[in-house]
């Protein structure tokens, strides 16, 4: 697998769902190789029962209601499709657990894109689905781009709607996706059966710029100015729905003030 029209850049391949193998390099790695030479490949491996690795922070308010905050770590050699939003998540992380009191409850997830989400929703659906009200699927958050905003599936929960007024007050222009846009964890989070209000907030959507998945997304297209900016806004949305009093009546009928 190599890119011809980025000759430099050496593509990142992934297989899951079949036995299936082969090498990534340069497309000028690639026109050096000999055609009139056999290559031997020896792969030593076995297919048998293995383990996941999940991180979970759970930094809990006066509420039990939960938002939920998920990241991923399956492929931390991608400088912005992955380990930005790896490094965010820690500082937002830093930043509620130094806070004395909170409203909400917060749950934080470490996960293999897909496949450990999936694994964590298999172990507490009922728990999630009773607890979570909204939430992001933090990814991409390091570069230097304009703002993303990934809507949720249903574009109408709270926590949506207060993450989408916060980004129009403090950014000039944003990029708006739908959910048919959806492409990370939101596609767990969001499926039926589940219909957890998860949206994203990004800098440079995956799939929408050319270094994405490529070694060209390393920590020369990243920037700290990029992680930091992304790192107060999505500050700026957790005060915004911390500050944010939903009132009940508790009063049948016309409320009489």
């Amino acid at each position: 697998y190599s890119l011809p029209d980025q000759p430099n850049a050496i593509p990142y391949i992934t297989s899951y769902y079949k036995k299936y193998w082969g090498f990534c390099l340069s497309y000028n790695q690639f026109k050096k190789l000999d055609k009139n030479k056999n290559y031997h490949a020896c792969i030593r491996s076995s297919y048998k029962k293995g383990f996941m690795h999940l991180g979970e922070v759970l930094i809990k308010g006066k509420s039990k209601k939960e938002i939920l905050l998920s990241t991923n770590i399956c492929h931390p050699s991608m400088g912005n499709n992955e380990l930005s939003g790896l490094v965010t998540t820690m500082a937002i992380a830093q930043y509620l657990q130094s806070k004395k009191k909170l409203h909400y409850s917060y749950r934080i997830l470490f996960l293999p894109e897909t496949i450990g989400s999936i694994s964590y929703i298999s172990k507490n659906i009922k728990k999630m689905k009773k607890n979570i009200i909204g939430g992001l699927n933090i990814v991409c958050t390091g570069d230097d781009g304009k703002f993303s905003f990934l809507s949720s599936k249903y574009e109408d929960s709270l926590f949506e709607e207060i993450a989408l007024q916060t980004l129009k007050k403090n950014i000039k222009t944003i990029q708006k996706y739908s959910f048919l846009d959806r492409g990370s964890d939101e596609r767990q989070y969001s499926s039926p059966g589940i219909n957890l209000p998860i949206c994203s907030i990004m800098r440079s959507k995956y799939g929408k710029y050319k270094e994405y998945h490529t070694s060209l997304d390393n920590l020369q297209f990243i920037s700290a100015k990029g992680l930091g900016g992304s790192f107060h806004i999505l500050k700026l949305v957790l005060k915004k729905i911390e500050n944010t009093k939903i009132l009940v009546s508790t009063k049948i009928c016309e409320p009489f003030f």
